[in-house]
C-alpha cells in the first residue's frame, strides 16, 4: 500500500532548508540507529510541510537527549507506540531498545498489561504512559511516585516525550507510512487488546493481530466445573435471534469508535421487513448503529448455510454500496420506529437504553450521512469462518477507507447440558 503522502526523495530533501537542518542535527550524533542512514521517512514526510518540520525537528532532537536515562526513554516511547498502535514508531524504537541494552523478552513485555518482571519504577513509567494515553492526565498517585524518582524537569520531559510520539504516531498512522526499507526485519507491532481491531496498523499484513483459537471454556455451575468444548452449531436458537437479543456480541467490531454504548438495532431482515414507501424492501440482514451514528451492516450466515459464507461477503459489499440509496432518512425512521414498537418500547426509550444522547432526527440524520460517505462497518457473522475467508477479510480491511469490514465467528461450545456462544473477530 502506498503512503497517502509521499516522502520527499532523498536528494530533493537534502537540498531543502529542512534537509540541511536535519543534516546538522545528525552531524552531532556519532552512533545510534540513524547514523550513516538516509533520512527516515518520518522527516521526509514532514518535509512536505516545511514550517512544521522546522518546528518539530528541534523537539525530536531534544527528547532524544539525556534528560531521561536512555532505557527509560525507550520504555516510554515503545509503550506510547503500542498504545497508539503505531507500527512505524514501534519498529524503529524496537531497534533503538536493543541498542540501549533491552532484551527481546523485555521488548515483548512492553506490549503487555502484565507488570510482572519489571522493576517497580519501570512498571510505574509504563503505568504513567497508560494513564496519559487513556485520559491525558497523570493521577495523583502516579504523580507522587514519579516525584520520588524524577525532578520536575524530568517529569516535564516524560510528558513531552510521550506526547511527541503520540503526535508522530497519529501522523504516521494516518499517512499509512511503512517502516524505512533500511530497517532490517522490522519488528511487528503486537496488538493492544484495549483497542478494537478496526484501528488498523499499517505495517503490512503481518502486523495485524492473529485471531486466537478457542480450545474450550470452563463453566462454573452449581455442580462444580465443567468443560464446554466446541460443538456442532444447531439451528435453534438462530444466529439472527442471538444477535438481535445480544448485540453486545458485536461490540468487539464496534469498540474502536464507541467502547461504551451498545449497538442500536435499527432494522432487521428478513424476519420482519418493513414495507418501504418506494416499494423496495432492500436491506442487509441487520442494520445497527453505534452512539456516533456509524452504521454497522450485519450479514448472518446460519450453520445450515455455512457453505454460502463467501457469497455473504459479496452481498454485504452490495449493501454498503447501495445503502445511501435504499436507506434514506424516511426509511431509517420508519425502520427504527417499527423495531422499537416490536420490542415494546418507544424510540426515545430505545435510544436512552443504549446510551444515545442525540434526539431521533439528529441521530438518524447522522446515520444517513455516514451511509452516503461510506463511513460504516460491514460484519459477516457465521458459526465457522473458513481460513480463506479470513484472508479475504484481512485484505479488504487494509484497502477500504473509511469503511471497515470484519468477520465474526460465533462458535458454539457445549458439554451436552449447557451451551455457550463465543465471538471471535477477524479483521
Amino acid at each position: 500500500m502506498r503512503p497517502r503522502i509521499e516522502p520527499q526523495a532523498v536528494d530533493d530533501f537534502a537540498a531543502t532548508p529542512g534537509g540541511q537542518e536535519y543534516a546538522q542535527v545528525m552531524g552531532g550524533l556519532h552512533d545510534g540507529l540513524l547514523a550513516d542512514r538516509p533520512p527516515p521517512y518520518v522527516v521526509r514526510t514532514l518535509a512536505n510541510h516545511p514550517s512544521l518540520l522546522s518546528a518539530i525537528l528541534p523537539l525530536l532532537s531534544h527528547v532524544a537527549g539525556n534528560v531521561l536515562p536512555a532505557r527509560e526513554r525507550e520504555l516510554v516511547v515503545l509503550r506510547t507506540a503500542w498504545r497508539c498502535q503505531a507500527p512505524y514508531v514501534w519498529a524503529h524504537h524496537h531497534a533503538s531498545g536493543l541498542l540501549v541494552g533491552m532484551s527481546e523478552t523485555e521488548l515483548a513485555r512492553v506490549a503487555s498489561d502484565d507488570a510482572e518482571g519489571w522493576e517497580p519504577f519501570e512498571a510505574l513509567l509504563l503505568c504513567a504512559v497508560d494513564e496519559l494515553h487513556a485520559s491525558s492526565v497523570l493521577s495523583d498517585g502516579t504523580w507522587k511516585q514519579l516525584r520520588d524518582h524524577y525532578s520536575e524537569e524530568q517529569i516535564l520531559e516524560l510528558l513531552a516525550l510521550s506526547g511527541t510520539y503520540r503526535t508522530l504516531g497519529q501522523i504516521l498512522n494516518s499517512t499509512l507510512m511503512p517502516p524505512d526499507p533500511w530497517l532490517e526485519q522490522p519488528a511487528l507491532l503486537p496488538a493492544d487488546p484495549r483497542r478494537s481491531a478496526s484501528a488498523r496498523p499499517v505495517g503490512g499484513a503481518g502486523s495485524r493481530p492473529r485471531p486466537r483459537q478457542h480450545r474450550g471454556i470452563v463453566l462454573q455451575g452449581g455442580n462444580g466445573l465443567s468443560l464446554l468444548a466446541p460443538a456442532q452449531a444447531r439451528t435453534e436458537p438462530s444466529l439472527h435471534e442471538i444477535l438481535v437479543r445480544f448485540p453486545g456480541l458485536l461490540s468487539a467490531a464496534a469498540s474502536a469508535h464507541d467502547a461504551v454504548s451498545r449497538l442500536l438495532l435499527i432494522r432487521r431482515n428478513p424476519a420482519d421487513v418493513v414495507p418501504d414507501a418506494d416499494g423496495c424492501p432492500f436491506g442487509a440482514t441487520h442494520l445497527f448503529a453505534d452512539a456516533q451514528g456509524v452504521p454497522t451492516l450485519v450479514e448472518v450466515v446460519e450453520p445450515h448455510d455455512v457453505w454460502n459464507v463467501r457469497e455473504s461477503l459479496a452481498r454485504i459489499l452490495e449493501y454498503a454500496g447501495s445503502g445511501s440509496r435504499h436507506w434514506p432518512m424516511h426509511i431509517l425512521q420508519r425502520s427504527l420506529e417499527h423495531t422499537a414498537r416490536t420490542a415494546g418500547v418507544s424510540v426515545e426509550q430505545a435510544l436512552k437504553e443504549t446510551g444515545r444522547t442525540l434526539d431521533e432526527e439528529t441521530f438518524l440524520r447522522t446515520v444517513e450521512s455516514n451511509l452516503v460517505t461510506g463511513r460504516l462497518r460491514m460484519v459477516v457473522v457465521t458459526s465457522e469462518l473458513p481460513p480463506e475467508f479470513s484472508r479475504m477479510i484481512d485484505f479488504l480491511g487494509r484497502q477500504l477507507h473509511p469503511a471497515e469490514v470484519y468477520g465474526v465467528e460465533l462458535r458454539r461450545y457445549s458439554d451436552g447440558m449447557h451451551a455457550a456462544f463465543v465471538p471471535r473477530v477477524v479483521g
